[in-house]
């Protein structure tokens, strides 16, 4: 190994170590990344602090506090309810709604956010029929926090793992994933996952009662602020959506899209947001900085590994070990790695470890490379197991609804479907389109 692979790999040991451990705070890793880059000789520091405000940070900077000023405002919660109250009483019925409304939210705001708003809405739901029927209070309770988790992946300001994917492809490979490129992949998946979750939950707790009572609020006309934040969310739903049309339906309808960035298009939102005092500069605090820190401490790290050799010296030593048999079989071997990482470790962590190594492998092994960072974007995402394994597991089991075993037993089958359900798209469908 030359001196710059052996810094690399310190860096990785150490960064993994701390992410996977958790010895001190995550955002704190991901400012010792920089911190180590000239001083084992791989890049200068302003280089190694690039990442922080890449396009990609920028896009979560502005979906961050277009979610602010939604939950600010309280069109969460009036969504939700409307959501709610046009469903009849059916325990099927409401939980799909639940888990529907659960996961739309997810797409745009924090999977933690969106569990917590909705299992406040779930529980007042789960007093009503507790007693009666325990099993259903489990259905709500998991349902709400694993759709969630689904949700987050169908777009890429919904979950950090998904815009870490796309800013490595970006930084590593200078490919351009657009925002509604991503959701060509995700989408399908955050569909299908929330109809298996829905079915294996209630096949797994079976319900008693027939009828849930309505716990709702009435829904009124929307606020003057309310609406004006609605309008600004649905202008920035559609400026990301048609930043660069797929080429049949450009050709479609004569128009191949703006041009503008999601990131930029992120800051303009930004910017009106502030500029219509929907937001003040207090409500800057209640951005999640830490993960805006995690995401630009992964992109920095993938480029010490890019820079020193060592993505190309592991992903080499990979294919040499395993010979032919391993590149038939990359694709499923890099959906239940990137899983099984993020069991151990945070999602947005262990993307961050795998993510440049399996671009490179892609490179090294023929298998398009944006493939394989979806999958692991994904994949890393797709974590129902354990209490600790996401934001959303660790509040539905402090409800006290549910038990470890509990969890477990649901969360097992749903990780080994979601990373099945990927490797099929992904070796049948995603090579159409990527």
């Amino acid at each position: 190994m030359t001196p710059k692979e052996r810094g690399g790999l310190v860096i990785l040991l150490l960064t993994a170590s701390l992410w996977i451990s958790e010895a001190i705070p995550l955002p704190a890793t991901s400012l010792l990344v920089p911190f180590l880059q000239p001083l084992f000789g791989l890049q200068s520091f302003s280089s190694a602090l690039e990442p922080f405000f890449a396009p990609v940070v920028a896009l979560l900077l502005g979906g961050f506090l277009l979610a602010k000023a939604v939950e600010k405002h309280d069109l969460d919660e009036y969504l939700a309810n409307l959501v709610l109250s046009k469903v009849r009483a059916k325990p099927r019925i409401v939980v799909l709604a639940l888990m529907s409304a659960t996961a739309f939210l997810s797409m745009w705001m924090s999977n933690t956010a969106s569990a917590a708003l909705m299992l406040t809405i779930a529980l007042r739901l789960v007093a009503a029929i507790e007693e009666r029927d325990p099993n259903l209070s489990k259905v709500i309770v998991l349902g709400v926090a694993y759709s969630s988790t689904v949700g987050g992946i169908a777009t890429l300001v919904g979950t950090p793992t998904c815009a870490l994917a796309a800013g490595a492809l970006r930084d590593l490979l200078g490919y351009e994933l657009t925002f509604l490129g991503w959701s060509l992949y995700g989408l399908p998946i955050t569909v299908a996952m929330i109809l298996i979750i829905w079915l294996l939950l209630f096949a797994l707790f079976r319900p008693r009662i027939g009828e849930i009572p309505r716990a709702v609020k009435r829904v009124g006309p929307l606020k003057r602020r309310q609406k004006l934040t609605l309008v600004i969310f649905l202008a920035a739903v559609l400026l990301w959506s048609s930043e660069r049309l797929p080429e049949p339906l450009a050709e479609l309808v004569g128009w191949r899209g703006h041009g503008l960035s999601s990131g930029m298009v992120s800051l303009l939102v930004a910017v009106v947001l502030f500029s219509t005092e929907l937001l003040e500069g207090p409500d800057l605090s209640g951005v999640n900085w830490g993960a805006l820190l995690l995401i630009g401490g992964g992109l920095s790290l993938g480029s010490a590994l890019e820079v020193s050799g060592l993505t190309r010296l592991i992903s080499g030593g990979l294919v040499h070990l395993t010979k032919e048999a391993f590149v038939g079989a990359i694709i499923p071997l890099t959906a239940f790695s990137a899983i099984t990482l993020s069991i151990v470790a945070s999602n947005t962590a262990s993307a961050s470890i795998f993510l440049p190594i399996a671009i490179d492998l892609g490179t090294i092994t023929g298998t398009n490379p944006v493939i394989l960072a979806v999958v692991v974007g994904i994949c890393s995402s797709l974590d129902f197991m354990l209490p600790v394994g996401t934001p959303p597991n660790a509040i539905a089991y402090s409800t006290g609804k549910v038990t470890m075993g509990e969890m477990i037993r649901a969360g097992v089958l749903l990780d080994i479907i979601g990373c099945v359900l990927t490797v099929i798209l992904a070796l049948s469908l995603w090579p159409l389109i990527a």
